[in-house]
């Protein structure tokens, strides 16, 4: 980036993000899940994710935080291994350095405790598959939904809005956009509902840079003296708050996969340019999944499609997961 980044202390529970919060939106009313304590003791000990697994990284402390907790004698915190459970597409060069290190573990040379805190994104302890095609790599939203679903035991199911139709053409548009975000808010404030973006990074502000302040979002035109950001990849984050400013203008706050983006990972970002981030104007798919609980998948879909969006896939390029469907 070519700028100093910023730290901030943890913020593990709801309260410390309500008082982080009020510093850029002073009283405001801010919207937040019952189960966010634990979403953020879970998130607040964390290091930042592996280079391809920002979905599954999420999924480590979304599904314990629903009480999700172990698969098959696994930790669902563990990053490695839902990574694995969604089908992460790594670089090639991380399968080598993978393998030297679990090499040294089967010589005796590192324990499994010392290979994991000597290199926490070199060494996948589970299969995984690699490509040499950087356009192939990261993680898919199918491979998200597999592993909610082997995750939760089938007890939580995925609904997709794509942000385009099939035509290429944006379906949530401005007032679709504010559609499906009426639809969902209700039983996000009540935790029926979690939200995972999968979204083009360059057409948010920019949470690294030093603009990127409270001072600067309280301003009115906070969008207009912050900048866009520059990461130049594909990403999934989870919604963890929201709000409306007193001008009207609607405000998500997304949990990020590295601590020095906004405050500690929990970044406040104009729901319109969250919108056009989830439509994508790099070439790839994007979109919203909505993860509720299995037994109200269909009335979700209904729900969804009663706000006149189309319920379906989207590509954002990396490897889908072969023995998944949606």
């Amino acid at each position: 980036m070519g700028k100093a980044l910023k730290l901030y202390p943890p913020i593990a529970s709801a309260t410390e993000l309500r008082s982080r919060l009020a510093q850029a939106f002073p009283g405001e009313d801010l919207v937040l899940p019952p189960h966010l304590d634990q979403v953020l003791a879970i998130h607040s000990k964390l290091g930042d994710q592996r280079p391809a697994t920002c979905g599954a990284y999420a999924l480590s402390y979304l599904l314990p935080a629903r009480g999700f907790e172990r698969l098959e004698g696994h930790s669902l915190a563990d990053e490695d291994y839902m990574a694995h459970l969604a089908a992460v597409t790594i670089e090639a060069r991380e399968v080598t350095e993978s393998d030297e290190v679990a090499a040294r573990v089967a010589r005796g040379e590192l324990t499994e405790a010392e290979a994991r805190r000597r290199h926490p994104h070199t060494w996948y302890r589970f299969p995984m598959s690699s490509s040499a095609d950087p356009a192939e790599v990261g993680t898919s939203a199918g491979g998200v939904a597999r592993a909610i679903s082997l995750g939760s035991a089938g007890r939580l199911a995925t609904v997709p809005v794509p942000g385009r139709r099939a035509d290429g053409l944006p379906q949530l548009d401005a007032v679709a956009w504010e559609r499906l975000l009426d639809t969902v808010e209700d039983e996000f404030a009540a935790g029926g509902v979690d939200v995972l973006f999968n979204y083009d990074t360059d057409q948010v502000l920019g949470a690294r840079d030093p603009a990127y302040s409270a001072a600067n979002l309280r301003r009115p035109d906070a969008a207009s003296v912050i900048p866009l950001d520059h990461w130049g990849v594909g990403h999934f984050v989870p919604l963890i708050g929201a709000l409306r400013r007193p001008g009207g203008d609607r405000w998500l706050v997304i949990l990020n996969s590295f601590k020095e983006r906004a405050f500690s990972a929990c970044e406040p970002q104009p729901a319109e340019l969250m919108r056009r981030a989830v439509i994508r104007e790099d070439g790839r798919g994007g979109g919203v999944l909505l993860v509720v609980p299995a037994e109200r998948r269909t009335s979700w879909v209904e729900r969804v499609e009663a706000a006149g969006l189309a319920v379906g896939t989207w590509s954002n390029g990396s490897r889908e997961p072969a023995d998944w469907r949606w």
